[in-house]
């Protein structure tokens, strides 16, 4: 006999994606070196053994973090190019548009991202989720650029992009920015693109 839904299931992912929120808001604004149980429970008005009760360790807490601050973006970038109806050629619009919004409205993910990239130099066990966010940009870049090597080093190339105007006093206006990363985006197509029959990327690769 099936078990009743009682709203549980539903409660506790609640509970881990507010935790997950404020997790993102330490690194953010910390680094990746603050964020602890006892860190996220005070951004999140919670107990610390909530906190310990979702992410039993902190290498777990760790991963989870990184995974929701990184998944966010990469579906949000997903969703923006099914929503437009995107052929191939509307690649460096939509991207430039995103990357815009990244160093703006998403800020703080993308630097909690970036946060848990560095730490992936030293912290072997975030490496998997740090290859699986840059290969996910990757599947949507492969069909513009026709070659996923080039849509690996593009996706490497506009990280740094966005990440020296992160870390600069004196930033560009978001919209050139934005114009930036469709340039680099154009400049790295392949002469004739592996994939050009395409209309879209496969947005559901996992």
């Amino acid at each position: 006999m099936p078990i009743a839904d009682d709203g549980r299931l539903a409660r506790g992912a609640a509970r881990r994606s507010l935790l997950l929120d404020a997790a993102i808001r330490v690194v953010a604004g910390s680094g990746s070196g603050a964020l602890t149980h006892r860190a996220v429970a005070s951004e999140a008005h919670v107990s610390i053994a909530s906190v310990s009760y979702h992410f039993p360790s902190i290498g777990e807490l760790r991963r989870e973090t990184f995974q929701h601050a990184g998944s966010s973006i990469g579906m949000e970038l997903a969703g923006l190019v099914l929503a437009a109806s995107a052929s191939i050629e509307d690649t460096p619009g939509i991207c430039a548009a995103f990357a815009a919004r990244l160093v703006t409205e998403r800020r703080i993910q993308t630097a909690a991202v970036f946060e848990m990239i560095v730490a992936a130099g030293h912290d072997e066990a975030l490496r998997p989720v740090v290859a699986a966010f840059n290969g996910h940009l990757a599947d949507l870049l492969t069909p513009y650029e026709g070659d996923r090597m080039r849509a690996l080093a593009v996706g490497a190339a506009v990280q740094g992009l966005l990440l020296v105007h992160l870390a600069s006093s004196s930033p560009v206006e978001p919209s050139r920015l934005g114009e930036t990363v469709a340039d680099l985006i154009r400049r790295y197509r392949a002469a004739e693109p592996a994939m050009a029959g395409r209309d879209r990327p496969d947005l559901h690769h996992n």
